[in-house]
């Protein structure tokens, strides 16, 4: 067995947070208490502050073709197979669950569901960026000013005007289970984010004004009330009626008339469409006003960086937006505007208006066709996979983690993810993690030169079924939420 160089990771974790829980991030290895913990941080200090840098790439990111255009040109049949009509009314559902909150008379959430955030971490105030443990005051000073003797005290309809993020509780400092996680890229209260232009019902704001408790159509979490605005009925009945440009270019700046950048949108974003022509886009977004109202605004894009929605389903097109966001850094929860493995997929498919939830659990069990593959072995797994999978148009869905099978190479289930490590196995049997960390392709076992030969890995003997897309969903028969 051939293994890289570079020292030892202890982080085990395995793709990403997906709303209904999260797991602690360190886990020490057999022989080790916790006394060690000391010692580990300063190896990792040490490693960061002397010029540490990263082992040799895992071999599937060596051996696998990371062209999505290789993969999606050997699909041209099943794509020109795909009818245009039912893409359109799949397009109208996305629409529909998008401006959903929009639409709420109530919130979807109990009291008893938000309180019971507030005491897990009241049990466990956890440690902060700075390494310094939080005192049992934090949770009650967020409790006391959350004041949810009253929820919920408000509820009415809101849009973001800038790139937030959804936070478990009413704060922007991070919870971390152990110091060592400090230069890591997780944090305990970020449960998703949410672009510019994302629809809200808002159900709670706190006692100092800061913070608002929203419901977007894929999540809850708290953000700052600056980051909304309120919008009433002749403004969602203008965002609701328009044409829509999808945006396809990630992370596009958006620059006021002054030329003042407002906000960097992503892929996957979409906004009424005012006009176009051969250089430009205009669109609307939603800036606020002195009272906290939004009101539209026009923005003019580069041509390229948006298109009509939805996006016809071509292998070009598909390669190109997964092109788009191959090599993304991996984003727990989307921290720091970045992905995880969920809300790469939601965003892939939005362009197209195909739906899909925030949560990797309900991406596989409430969209497509599901086939359960939990009583198969590893090599029946991957045969399944191959006969019976779309590419493309196939989820792939292991407790925690999700990923898009997008066809074979050298007779290898191939799939784009964004994970963040894999297993490796030295030949005295010393387990450790080699950190990936970003948007790849990869086969179902990646990192297998770093593990005895003959070990199936993590992922391949853990998925537990498929999920085809096609025909995509145009329905729904459970209510949207981010629990």
């Amino acid at each position: 067995m051939k293994m890289g160089g570079g020292a030892p990771f202890f982080v085990d974790i395995l793709c990403c947070m997906t709303h209904s829980g999260k797991e602690n991030f360190v886990y020490l290895p057999e022989g080790w208490g916790f006394m060690g913990i000391g010692l580990i941080g300063a190896l990792l200090a040490a490693l960061l502050c002397t010029g540490y840098t990263h082992p040799p790439e895992i071999r599937d990111l060596q051996e696998i073709s990371q062209d999505h255009l290789f993969f999606a040109k050997q699909q041209e049949k099943a794509f020109a197979r795909l009818d245009p009509d039912l893409q359109k009314r799949a397009d109208a559902f996305h629409n529909k669950m998008f401006f959903s909150p929009w639409h709420q008379s109530n919130s979807r959430f109990t009291l008893e569901e938000i309180e019971r955030e507030f005491a897990k971490y009241g049990k466990n105030p956890g440690y902060g960026r700075n390494g310094k443990k939080h005192p049992q005051s934090w949770i009650k000073k967020l409790n006391a000013n959350a004041r949810l003797q009253d929820y919920p005290a408000v509820g009415y309809p809101a849009i973001t005007i800038q790139n937030t993020d959804l936070r478990v509780l009413p704060t922007a400092e991070a919870h971390l289970s152990l110091p060592v996680n400090c230069p890591l890229p997780f944090d305990n209260m970020q449960n998703s984010g949410a672009a510019a232009g994302t629809p809200l019902y808002v159900s709670q704001v706190t006692k100092d004004k800061k913070w608002a408790l929203v419901e977007t159509h894929y999540a809850l979490g708290w953000i700052p009330v600056r980051h909304m605005a309120r919008v009433d009925g002749d403004f969602i009945k203008l965002w609701e009626s328009a044409p829509y440009a999808s945006i396809i270019r990630d992370k596009t700046p958006v620059y006021d008339d002054k030329g003042k950048l407002l906000f960097k949108t992503p892929l996957g974003s979409f906004f009424p469409k005012i006009s176009e022509d051969s250089q430009t886009i205009t669109i609307l977004i939603a800036a606020a006003d002195s009272q906290g109202q939004a009101l539209p605004q026009k923005i003019v894009l580069a041509r390229e960086a948006a298109v009509n929605k939805p996006l016809p389903l071509t292998p070009t097109n598909m390669a190109w937006l997964a092109k788009e966001m191959m090599g993304e850094p991996y984003g727990w929860g989307g921290l720091d505007r970045k992905r995880d493995c969920s809300s790469l997929l939601m965003d892939l498919f939005a362009p197209f208006g195909i739906w899909l939830p925030r949560n990797s659990g309900h991406q596989a069990k409430r969209t497509g066709r599901y086939v359960d593959l939990s009583t198969l072995s590893p090599r029946e797994k991957e045969k399944a996979i191959l006969t019976q999978g779309l590419p493309y148009f196939t989820l792939l869905w292991l407790k925690g983690h999700i990923m898009l099978y997008i066809g074979e190479q050298a007779g290898r289930a191939v799939v784009f993810h964004n994970f963040w490590k894999v297993k490796t196995v030295d030949l005295q049997g010393r387990k450790g993690r080699r950190i990936v960390g970003r948007a790849v392709i990869t086969t179902l076992n990646p990192g297998q030169e770093l593990r005895p030969e003959g070990d199936p890995g993590e992922i391949l003997p853990a998925i537990q079924g498929m999920t085809i897309l096609w025909p995509p969903p145009t329905s729904v028969n459970f209510p949207p939420s981010g629990k």
